[in-house]
């Protein structure tokens, strides 16, 4: 099953208030892991402007902006903030 078709389009806020604190803190490890797993993939393609890699850098930007509202502090790498700052 291709990843896309995995993950859901809307999940209402009561389903994220019923995470467990054992749910929240796997949940944010994995973004924490996956974030800093795919900062230079995704850094390497700063610059490519297809598609594919545009849509891949905004999901990142998106992904970097949820962790910083869980109050997680991971920088974007350079190639990355100025091209954010760009856009």
């Amino acid at each position: 099953m291709p990843i896309e078709s995995a993950v859901p389009t809307h999940v209402e806020p009561s389903q994220l208030g019923a995470l467990t604190d054992d749910e929240r803190r796997a949940l944010t490890s994995a973004a924490t892991w996956y974030f800093k797993r795919h900062a230079r993939i995704i850094a390497d393609e700063a610059d490519d402007g297809s598609a594919f890699a545009v849509t891949r850098r905004e999901r990142y930007f998106e992904l970097h902006a949820a962790l910083w509202k869980l109050g997680i502090r991971l920088a974007l790498p350079d190639e990355l903030a100025a091209h954010r700052i760009a856009s």
